[in-house]
């Protein structure tokens, strides 16, 4: 008998089944007969996230309350990812491991993405996460009430610069400012460049 893989642990805990199928273009999961249906070809950190991410929306109701607009449907997206990352990440397990790089926190959670671990440990480490896609920028993140311009400052374009040119992480310290650049090679041809400024230094920047 196989030893259980770290999604069935994980729906032993959370106390939902899955099964893998064939599932349209761009549908990773649907929750169906009180199951979650997962793509077959998700990678595992994928179907780890995707798994959560609809036992997220069962546990919020969001299935017996359909949204209304587009709005509605954003917020009730944002809202199961953040139940997500906790439901995958429990805040006892992953807050005393905040201080760590991206690259160290992926050595002591292999089972979650480079970027579901940027997001969970900006809920306790304010700062400026942005998220570049074969050099384009795909997401650009600041704790609510922030004015984060979508335009990089200096020492985020060089430290981003850096990581891509070299393909490994790069850490910039300078006058009392750290950002810290993590190179992923996604597959299917896309290199993803991860940048984290500091809270409290991207704070003392006027945005």
């Amino acid at each position: 008998m196989p030893a259980p893989t770290f999604l069935d642990e994980l729906s032993a805990r959370l106390g939902l089944p899955y099964r893998t199928a064939r599932l349209p273009d761009g549908c990773r999961a649907l929750l169906v007969d009180g199951a979650v249906l997962l793509a077959d070809d998700l990678t595992s950190e994928r179907a780890h996230w995707a798994y959560c991410h609809e036992v997220a929306h069962l546990r919020l109701c969001h299935p017996s309350r359909l949204p209304r607009d587009d709005a509605e449907e954003r917020e009730q997206e944002s809202e199961a990812n953040a139940l997500a990352c906790e439901l995958l990440l429990p805040e006892g397990g992953f807050r005393p491991f905040i201080s760590a790089t991206l690259s160290a926190l992926k050595q002591t959670f292999p089972y979650a993405s480079y970027e579901v671990l940027a997001r969970r440990r900006l809920t306790f480490r304010p700062g400026l996460l942005s998220i570049f896609d074969n050099d384009r920028l795909t997401s650009r993140t600041s704790p609510e009430g922030w004015n984060a311009s979508r335009t990089l400052f200096p020492i985020e374009e060089e430290a981003r610069r850096l990581c891509r040119a070299d393909r490994q992480a790069v850490t910039i310290e300078r006058d009392h400012r750290r950002v810290e650049a993590t190179y992923v090679d996604e597959g299917r041809g896309v290199e993803r460049v991860i940048l984290f400024m500091e809270g409290e230094l991207a704070e003392s920047y006027e945005l």
